[in-house]
Order: C-alpha cells, then structure tokens, then sequence
C-alpha cells in the first residue's frame, strides 16, 4: 500500500480509455475519489460502469490514461496488484466458491498457518471478526452454496474489508438485500468514511446515492458526463443526467381484469416454510416481500419446481401437481426466473438467439432430429421485438447484454414457450432505471395478456408500482395480504418489519 500524500486523491483517473471490437467502451474518463468520501458511480446498462470497476480492479487494462492512488501513478495489471495497492472490489457478480466455507473464502490465498499446517481455528476466528464487522450472524463452517444470494453478497462484503482496503469499490452491494441488511451495510461504509476510507458506490438505487452519498461522477456512452455534490439533488435530477432527458417514475396502471385461478396452493411446508396457502389468477400480479430469510424465496421456488414440498399439495388449474424440479413445473405452464441470472438464467456463452429458443425447441421440430431454423429466427425475432431486447444481432453472445437486456430476453425466452405463470424473484436486480421501466412495463402486458405474474421483491416502492396484491411473507408464513390502493410505503416498510 502506497504512503498517504494528504494534498491528494485516494484514487484518481485521468483520460482513461478502453476499446473492445467495434465498442468504445470508456472514452477520456476522468475522476477523483477523496479519503473519507462515499462517491457514487451512475449511468445506465452499458453507460462504462462495469469497464471502469474492472479496470480499477485489475480485470482489465486500460488502453490510454493514468491511474493515480495516493498522488503516486500506478499500473494495476492484475486483481492482486490493485489489493496490494489497497483498491478491493466487491463485484455484481459473486466470485465466492460455492464447495468451500465462508471461512476458507474469505482466507483465500491468506490461510493463517502455524508450525506449517493450516490454523483452522485462527481462520474462524479472522472471518468471525470480518462478519461481525458488519454484524452478519453466518457461520464460518457453513458451505458458501448453501447460503442464499443475499448472504453471499454480505460475505463478499466481509471477505473485503478483511483485507483492509484505503479504497472500496462496491458494485451494486445492495441489489440482493432487504431494507435492514442494506442498512447494515450503509452503516459499514459511513464507518468507513469516518476511517477516512474511500468508498465508491455503484447502484441503479438513486435514493440510496442521495442518502448516503457525498458526490456522484455521472457516464454516459462511455463519458463522464459530469462529476456533482449530490446535496439538493433529486431522483429526476439523477436521472435526466443519466440518460439526457426526465422518466417519470413508473406509476401502477390500475385494476386489471382477473381471470379464473391457475395456480393454487394449500398447506406448503419446507424448512422455514411453514403452512402457506395462495392463490394467483390469470392476469395479476401478485408481490411476496418480506425480510431477509423470511420466507419468500423459498415459496417461489416451491411454487417454480425448484424445491420439492415436505408437505401440502400445488395444483395448476385445479388439478394437483407434484413437479420435482423445474423442468416439470415448465411442463405445467410454471417458469421461474431467480434473482441470480448467471448461474441460474441465462447461458451465458451461447448466443441470444439458442438463449430464447431451446425450452420451446420441439414447437419448432420438422423431424426428432431437425429444427426448421426460418421458424425459430421469425419467432425469436417477435420476441425480441416484441419484449424490447437491444442486441446487435440473434448472434450476440448472452453474456455480452446488459442486465436489463439479459432479464427482457428470459422473459421472453418463457414467453415464446407459452408458459401461463411467471414466478420472477427480484425480477429488476442490477438494472438501471429505463430498464427497470421497460420490466414493468413487459410484466403487465403479460399480465393484460391473460398470465399469471408472481414477482418476489424486497423493494417496497417497485411492489407498490406493480402488484395487484401484496403478501407479506414473515417467519415463514403469510402474515397479511394488502394492496398497493391501501397502503403507502412507510406503512408497508412497519408491515414487513412486523410493526403494524
């Protein structure tokens, strides 16, 4: 780690550059993160947010500008030369090993060793301290891949500030956690700044920038557009200088039509899952939001095909259904999207088009062995026009998408496949504000188009933007039905929390 030179920046940019074929990634950005301040990165999918947090943390070089940490000019090269510079990342996309324990993830490439043999005790011991930094009650022995995706990302928070960082990058910290873990960890970097540490911020949250936020450097296209003091600022303000014009906030449409049940439930159990019995009609949108841990992943992998019940029955336009996997919940008109798209939603090498096609391939089957591909090219083709997917071509590797992209071209990947119920858990994590319009948007026609919509989010404002009905999921159960007509957001934040 570099000596402080007080008259500058922990980290600064001058003209950085990056080209990828055909793309002008980053063009002549410049910034400057002071000690002690909380600076946030904005700009919409493909704005350079993802090319700039990976060039400050080694994944990629830069072709052109200067990299400058405490005054002094760096060539960061590699992930290990930027954490030896004191620059550590906590990335979108968790990098944690799934068949290891927490502990072991966050020694990883630092195990304490005593007398030459791993110090197990002292390893727990160092991850007990990192997570009860951030007052995280997980069990260093427990595997990483039995955690959810919520608890992962606080590990990754834990893992990083383990290797005491004068610079922390965050990108999108928050996406998967509920209000009081995001709280938590807005307590961790205020923490931080008082440390004189310097923490830049990535999110599509504008109310989480204003609140917690010194300063924001704005892209553009690859460009910083500008460098501002968030004090005074708005939401629209954010966004107009975003995306160079105001977006009105995505208002509910109004009562749509409820057609008959499609998908019921009664009595589903499993693990914390206790007694849960629902209803979803065609052509509603029906929110479960709850606390982190409360319950209401579990329910909509149970109702997905992804958890099979210990007990209770799902029946799918009244007639009983036993699924044991997604596969066979597919079959029965039930698609899931989870909250975590690269390991379990999109493949992420194979291109846009075998994306969206292959769960309907046999619709399109001439022969056992044949696919009349004219077929499938004019039927992705309206997909994708019709649920707004930007792409350059049915080519485009998936991984190369925006998230937004990416989570449009799922939707209509089950669209195509003419499923009747759409189980989306956080449907709008990690996408910017257009693009979390356009979901919106995309759900309710599916909704108007006769589909059942069951969404888990633990954003209040985007349940009260799009449900219909609200289940408020504690402790495993059910604990109140609401509507967005009835409730205003500070009473559902005291009805999630069990204060009202």
């Amino acid at each position: 780690m570099l000596a402080k030179d007080e008259g500058c920046a922990a980290l600064e940019t001058r003209g950085l550059g990056k080209r990828f074929p055909g793309v002008v990634a980053l063009a002549d950005v410049s910034l400057a993160i002071k000690r002690g301040e909380i600076h946030a990165l904005v700009g919409q999918n493909g704005a350079g947010k993802s090319t700039l947090v990976n060039i400050l943390s080694g994944m990629l070089t830069a072709d052109e500008g200067e990299i400058r940490v405490e005054g002094h000019s760096v060539d960061i090269g590699n992930p290990r030369r930027a954490i030896e510079l004191g620059i550590v990342t906590v990335y979108q996309e968790l990098s944690l090993l799934p068949n290891l324990s927490v502990a072991q993830n966050i020694a990883l490439g630092r195990e304490p060793r005593r007398r030459g043999l791993l110090d197990a005790g002292a390893m727990r011991a160092a991850a007990r301290g990192a997570l009860d930094r951030i007052g995280v009650a997980i069990e260093p022995d427990r595997k990483v891949g039995a955690l959810s995706l919520a608890e992962r990302q606080l590990v990754e928070v834990a893992k990083a500030l383990s290797h005491a960082p004068s610079v922390l990058v965050l990108d999108e910290p928050t996406a998967p956690l509920a209000a009081r873990e995001a709280d938590r960890l807005f307590g961790v970097m205020h923490a931080l700044r008082s440390q004189d540490i310097a923490v830049l911020f990535v999110s599509h949250k504008f109310r989480e920038i204003l609140d917690h936020c010194d300063r924001a450097t704005i892209l553009r296209n690859g460009r910083k557009v500008t460098t501002t003091a968030l004090t005074g600022l708005s939401e629209a303000d954010l966004t107009e200088a975003m995306i160079g014009t105001k977006t009105p906030r995505h208002v509910h449409s109004g009562l749509r039509a409820r057609g008959d049940v499609v998908l019921e439930a009664a009595g589903l159990s499993y693990g914390k899952v206790r007694d849960v019995s629902l209803t979803f009609a065609a052509g509603e949108i029906v929110a479960l939001t709850g606390l982190l841990g409360a319950g209401q992943n579990d329910i909509a992998r149970l109702l997905g095909g992804d958890l099979v019940p210990e007990d209770g029955e799902i029946r799918v336009r009244g007639r009983p259904a036993r699924f044991r996997s997604p596969r066979g919940a597919v079959a029965a008109g039930i698609c899931l999207l989870t909250d975590d798209r690269k390991q379990e939603g999109i493949l992420p090498n194979l291109p846009l088009g075998d994306n969206i096609a292959l769960p309907s391939l046999d619709r399109r089957a001439v022969l056992a062995s044949w696919i009349d591909q004219a077929a499938e090219r004019r039927a992705v083709g309206t997909q994708i026009a019709r649920f707004g997917v930007v792409a350059r071509s049915l080519s485009q590797p998936m991984r190369t998408l925006s998230g937004g992209n990416q989570q449009k071209a799922l939707l209509s990947r089950w669209h195509l496949d003419d499923c009747a119920v759409f189980v989306l858990i956080e449907p709008t994590r990690g996408v910017d504000v257009g693009a979390r319009a356009e979901i919106y948007r995309r759900m309710e026609e599916l909704a108007a188009d006769g589909r059942a919509i069951v969404i888990v989010s633990s954003d209040i404002q985007e349940v009260l933007a799009v449900a219909d009905r609200i289940l408020v999921v504690r402790d495993g159960r059910i604990a109140a039905e609401t509507s967005p007509r009835a409730r205003g957001e500070d009473e559902l934040h005291l009805m999630v929390q069990g204060a009202a």
